[in-house]
Formats: C-alpha cells, sequence, structure tokens
C-alpha cells in the first residue's frame, strides 16, 4: 500500500509545477512606459521665445549702460565676443549664467556681471502658458563699449557658425570701400577753379563724353576703433578718357605742350586716353557693423601713376573713306599724380568725387589744368 502511495504522489509532481508555470505566464499584461516630462523642464521649442522687455534696442542699451571696463584696464579687446548662455525662469528671472565661448577673464567676468543685472524677461511660452527656456546671448565688445545699431540676437544657425569659427581665420580687417567698379565722368579745372581756358581753349573738354571707369581689384582696411573706422588701402587700375571740345590736335616739345586746330577735317572723335594704376589711402568710416545694410563714408587721398597716354582722332576723309589716328605719346605730362577724394554710399552702392592736386601736365609746359571726376561706384564687399 505504501509503495502504492508513493508511486502516485510520483506520477503527480511533473503535473503540479507544469500547472504553476501556466498560471505565472498565462493572462499577465506587459508593463506600458509612460514618459512624463518633469514640470519644471525647460522648453526646446516654445511657441515664443523669451524676450528682453523692450525688444533688441532695449537689450542693446542696457549693455551699452551697464558695460564699464575698470579704469586701469591696459588694453581694450575691440572685435571681440563673448557668448552666453542662461535660463530664462517662468517668472523672468534669470539663472544658470554660462560662459560658452569668452574673451578673457576681466571680460568674461564684466559680460556675467551685466547679465545678472538685468531686469526679469518676457518668459517664452508654450500653449499659451509661461515655461522655462534656454537664451544664448553674444555680447560684442564693441557694441558694448561704443554702441550699435544692430540687433544682438543670432539664429541657431548664425550662432553655430559664430561659434565654431576658428580662432586663426577669423578676418583681421574691415571692409573697406574701395574695392569695386567707378564709373565717372570727367572736367579740367584751371588754377582759378574754373572749367573755361580762355587762354587755351583747346583744354576745354565735352564733359558728357568724357567718361572713365576704375576696376579697384581689392582693398585692406586696417582698424582703428573696430572695424567700422579704419584706413583702407589697395590697388586699382584705370581708363581716362578726355573728350576735346573742339577739333584740336596736340603737339609738343621737350618742353612744352600745345595744339593746332585741324581746318580740314571735322573729327568726329578726338579724345585723350590714359591708362593708370591707383592705390588709395582713405580714412574710412561704416555707421554700422553690417557692411550691406550701413551707410558710409571715406575722405583721404589717391596716388596714381599714369603709365600709358594717347590721342585718338577719327573721321572721314573728302573721298568718303574712314580714318583712326592715334598718336602714343607721353604729352609731357606728370606721370605720378594726387588726387583728394571723398566716397559716400550705402551698402555696395555710391558716388564719390576726386580733385586732382597737382596739374595735369608738368609744371611750365603750359597753363595748370586740374581733371576733377564725379561718378558711381558698384563695391565688391569683400
Amino acid at each position: 500500500m505504501k509503495i502504492l502511495l508513493s508511486f502516485i504522489i510520483l506520477l503527480s509532481v511533473p503535473t503540479f509545477f507544469a500547472q504553476q508555470v501556466e498560471v505565472v505566464t498565462g493572462g499577465v499584461p506587459e508593463p506600458i512606459l509612460v514618459s512624463i516630462a518633469p514640470p519644471d523642464s525647460l522648453v526646446n521649442f516654445p511657441d515664443t521665445e523669451a524676450e528682453y522687455p523692450g525688444g533688441p534696442d532695449s537689450l542693446a542699451e542696457f549693455i551699452f549702460v551697464n558695460f564699464i571696463l575698470p579704469d586701469d584696464t591696459a588694453e581694450v579687446l575691440w572685435d571681440q565676443r563673448v557668448y552666453l548662455s542662461f535660463i530664462v525662469e517662468k517668472d523672468g528671472t534669470i539663472n544658470n549664467i554660462v560662459v560658452e565661448k569668452g574673451a578673457n577673464e576681466l571680460y568674461d567676468s564684466i559680460c556675467v556681471a551685466v547679465v545678472k543685472q538685468m531686469p526679469k524677461w518676457i518668459p517664452a511660452q508654450k500653449d499659451g502658458l509661461p515655461v522655462r527656456s534656454l537664451m544664448r546671448l553674444p555680447i560684442n565688445i564693441d557694441d558694448a563699449i561704443i554702441g550699435t545699431d544692430d540687433d544682438f540676437e543670432l539664429s541657431d544657425e548664425e550662432w553655430s557658425e559664430e561659434d565654431s569659427e576658428d580662432e586663426g581665420s577669423k578676418r583681421k580687417f574691415g571692409n573697406g570701400h574701395y574695392a569695386g567698379f567707378d564709373v565717372y565722368f570727367s572736367q579740367f579745372a584751371n588754377e582759378n577753379g574754373d572749367v573755361t581756358f580762355d587762354q587755351n581753349p583747346y583744354w576745354e573738354i565735352n564733359q558728357m563724353k568724357s567718361f572713365g571707369f576704375n576696376y579697384n581689384m581689392f582693398d585692406l582696411k586696417f582698424p582703428i576703433a573696430g572695424k567700422q573706422l579704419g584706413i583702407t588701402t589697395g590697388l586699382g587700375f584705370g581708363y581716362h578718357n578726355y573728350s576735346f571740345r573742339n577739333n584740336y590736335v596736340l603737339a609738343h616739345t621737350a618742353d612744352t605742350i600745345f595744339a593746332i586746330q585741324d581746318t580740314v577735317f571735322d573729327f568726329r572723335t578726338n579724345k585723350l586716353q590714359v591708362a593708370s594704376v591707383s592705390i588709395p589711402l582713405l580714412l574710412d568710416y561704416s555707421f554700422g557693423k553690417n557692411f550691406e545694410k550701413s551707410y558710409y563714408m571715406a575722405v583721404g587721398v589717391i596716388g596714381t601713376y599714369n603709365y600709358g597716354t594717347k590721342q585718338t582722332l577719327t573721321g572721314t576723309y573728302a573721298n568718303g573713306d574712314q580714318f583712326v589716328n592715334s598718336t602714343i605719346s607721353a604729352f609731357n605730362m606728370n606721370r605720378w599724380t594726387l588726387d583728394a577724394t571723398t566716397r559716400i554710399g550705402y551698402g555696395h552702392f555710391g558716388m564719390f568725387i576726386s580733385y586732382q592736386l597737382n596739374s595735369m601736365f608738368k609744371t611750365g609746359h603750359t597753363v595748370a589744368v586740374y581733371p576733377f571726376r564725379i561718378g558711381f561706384n558698384v563695391l565688391f564687399g569683400i
């Protein structure tokens, strides 16, 4: 009997365990994980971003007023930026100020102190409710010291580009206002500033036909105060075209230059052409930091070397044949000349006036002749 009972119990054990396993695994739903953001987490994409009260202009003014350098500051670090980030809380207060990219310890600490003094911001909003958000603010040292007319905010793309810029590749020069194309009209003036030459009428030219152009290859603007004020130089090539009013043919000896009136032909074209290379020296000021959206003024002098001159005459012979006659000569011109110039404009476009300070021809060879030019320019902005 005991042997039979033991055998029955032994057969029942596997069945018992099989039932236990089925009970444990069957019919129990798998858990579902639900991610619930903490109520005070940062919102990366709010409906409206946090804003300084009064907008960018008020922010720029606040930084300008409160950015104060110590009196014993040895050197001002122009052309530098301090990149800050901070959290704007739901009530507009500022916390967690971080210098993400600084200039040096002094400037970084001043910028942090300026942000700490700021009044409450207008917080960001999401679904109509104020939320915490991260703000980034680049502070230009130039703007903080001398003021600015530009906004301080950068887009995420602009911030990324600025932040990743290699220090060694930063532009060392400002944007000058010389490189580009000049197109202009010319006129001759005598020593009294008049455009008439009573004793030497052959120097009177037709202004509307006396045009020229310059191809100014490049410029360099050496900063004086930031990149807005500087000294600009460069290199340019010019073609000057002076159209004589009457049928005069230039003639010269070793120590004179004059003209003889041709009574046989009526010239269709009678012009003196001059090829030159120029180097400017300009005090160049831009009224803003954005080249394309700023007015500018540049005043100074332009030194010129005149390396090629010729007179070209065109007309028709009595038999109907047409002629083109060119005389290549120095015509006792001053090879080296100096012009005073003023250039003004907006962005890539402007106008200029220049007046030659020394006579076009060598002293004593003829009366004083001073070319002046009025024209327009298109700037490269590089």
